[in-house]
């Protein structure tokens, strides 16, 4: 959390010496799911509440060329439940948890921006995550071959941390419009798409899930202008 606000400040500083800078918030619904990858003996099924959300502040540059760069700090909620069965003909591991995950995501944006007073703007971006608060309630039962056969059954009931990864790593493009609503106060409507590149789903077997999120969001945006800015407008 500590490294993600520093890079934040960081990345945003030099963004607030440009001509025009845009500094914004944001909030939406957040549509997730996961991948099914065929891997043998590994099987799951999931349960989404749909009851996902997330909240964001943005650093944009706003000048007159096409490229502008963008940086976003989110905070997203997610829920789910995992049901699924892997291992071999030597043993077995069954899991039947249901998981509460907030997170931290730090996005770099450098968007493309065409338009007067509206704009419309794309972009491809990259993030990474940290989880700050979690919660893992279920069981995790296994066995493996023997004489007698052993049996083990795990009851979770608590954070989250050992079973899901602190940090996580993706891509997540998007596009989006803006239009003035008062003065430099624009509204903002936001689509963006997201994946991990970094494993997520080792505690319920599997490296090869994928999480594929889209997010709706809807905001507003302050368009601050230097004193050079102003002063080539008079």
């Amino acid at each position: 959390m500590k490294w993600i606000c520093i890079g934040f400040m960081l990345l945003g500083i030099p963004m607030l010496s440009a001509g025009q800078v845009q500094i914004g918030i944001k909030a939406g619904y957040d549509y997730f799911w996961f991948t099914q990858p065929e891997e043998g003996h590994f099987r799951a099924k999931y349960d989404y509440p749909n009851n996902s959300f997330m909240i964001a502040g943005s650093i944009r540059q706003r000048t007159e060329h096409v490229f502008n760069l963008g940086i976003e700090i989110q905070y997203v909620n997610r829920s789910f439940g995992v049901n699924s069965n892997f291992g071999g003909l030597g043993g077995n591991t069954h899991v039947d948890v249901d998981y509460r995950i907030g997170q931290i995501l730090l996005q770099l944006q450098p968007q493309f921006v065409v338009g007067s007073k509206v704009k419309f703007f794309i972009y491809p971006g990259i993030y990474f995550g940290t989880m700050i608060h979690s919660s893992c309630t279920g069981i995790i039962d296994s066995w493996q071959m023997g004489l007698p056969p052993i049996t083990r059954t795990d009851t979770l009931n608590g954070s989250a941390k050992d079973y899901y990864p602190a940090f996580e790593f993706g891509i997540s493009p998007g596009l989006g419009i803006e239009f003035p609503v008062y003065k430099t106060l624009h509204f903002v409507f936001e689509y963006s798409f997201s994946m991990n590149l970094t494993s997520i789903s080792k505690a319920w077997g599997s490296d090869q899930v994928k999480m594929l999120n889209m997010d709706f969001e809807i905001g507003l945006a302050y368009l601050f202008k230097s004193v050079n800015s102003k002063a080539a407008e008079r």
